[in-house]
């Protein structure tokens, strides 16, 4: 759709008589045109091309470029019809590409790439990416949705259908491609129903009230919550009141106290990346008077836990500071 809004007028000089032609004919099931933005879908034996360097260049499936030529300039005297492709990978050659290649009954090496699947760009590096995700889209996942958000180096821009906040869900281990296998190396799997999908159960996070969470870390304390009868919200949106808002690992309205508790774990501080954004969630809570301590804020309490530098934990210490926290 690109290609026939954009570049219809290079269809009309494709499309030229025989000898007022000054560019090939469109070219295979796609009708490339010389301009056009097009993608290497196998990988090709050294091809031909010019200007030759001492060793003719690789084209690997996934390789990006544009179609350079043929071009008939003036006084000339040769009619265009093989298609001259200048690749990323190879700036300054022209990689030739013959008719006999197009053919009806064979699979063309090229294919137009002014929009690419993300599978097709895994191992490309583009400057700006703009990643459109439509609503519903059955193929995504977590590793579909990491790989097409680490395609660019400098900016990404994504177009999606819905509230934004629905593709968080996708950090959840239930999203996950691994998540959904239903083989096992070593033993039969062992499946359960999560939302009307089968899961294998060795391949996710569950507590024992039945919640699917995202460590292990937050497995233990979950369960020694359930164990004490203390009663959980996991990842229930915290709204401020300018409506912005941040999900608390677990959330608990403390009858005994009469305090909203904010208790968040955090896993990996070893991680300067997780570090900072820890302290940014932490002042972001200060400032909307969620506080640490007995007494808490105007607008609740924050309790921290931590795994052990060596990521590890410590099960007592969680025991005692749930007791602590609660009065037990």
């Amino acid at each position: 759709m690109i290609q026939e809004v954009f570049r219809s007028r290079t269809r009309e000089w494709a499309d030229a008589e025989f000898f007022k032609r000054k560019i090939p004919p469109p070219m295979g099931p796609q009708g490339l045109l010389y301009g056009d933005k097009v993608i290497s879908i196998v990988n090709g034996a050294r091809r031909y091309c010019w200007p030759k360097p001492e060793e003719n260049p690789y084209i690997a499936n996934g390789d990006v470029g544009i179609l350079t030529g043929d071009y008939k300039s003036y006084g000339k005297q040769f009619i265009p019809k093989n298609l001259v492709v200048e690749f990323v990978t190879h700036q300054g050659i022209g990689i030739k590409y013959f008719p006999s290649e197009f053919g009806d009954e064979k699979v063309p090496p090229l294919e137009l790439a002014y929009a690419l699947t993300v599978h097709k760009t895994q191992g490309s590096e583009f400057g700006l990416t703009f990643v459109i995700l439509p609503n519903p889209c059955r193929a995504l996942s977590r590793e579909l949705l990491y790989t097409a958000l680490t395609r660019q180096k400098d900016k990404i821009i994504l177009l999606h259908q819905g509230e934004a906040r629905d593709l968080l869900k996708f950090a959840d281990a239930s999203e996950s491609e691994t998540a959904r296998r239903c083989t096992n190396l070593f033993a039969d799997p062992n499946l359960i129903e999560v939302e009307k999908r089968f899961l294998e159960e060795r391949l996710i996070h569950r507590t024992a009230r039945g919640d699917r969470v995202r460590s292990k870390s937050e497995v233990i304390l979950a369960d020694k919550l359930h164990e004490r009868g203390i009663d959980y919200q996991y990842e229930q949106p915290f709204v401020a009141a300018a409506g912005d808002h941040r999900l608390p690992d677990f959330t608990i309205d403390d009858a005994a106290s009469g305090l909203k508790i904010i208790w968040e774990h955090l896993g990996m501080l070893t991680v300067p990346e997780y570090r900072e954004r820890w302290e940014r969630k932490r002042k972001w809570y200060e400032d909307r008077g969620v506080l640490p301590g007995p007494d808490g804020g105007p607008n609740g309490r924050l309790v921290v836990s931590e795994d052990l530098p060596n990521g590890g934990i410590d099960s007592k210490a969680l025991d005692d500071q749930i007791r602590d926290v609660f009065d037990l």
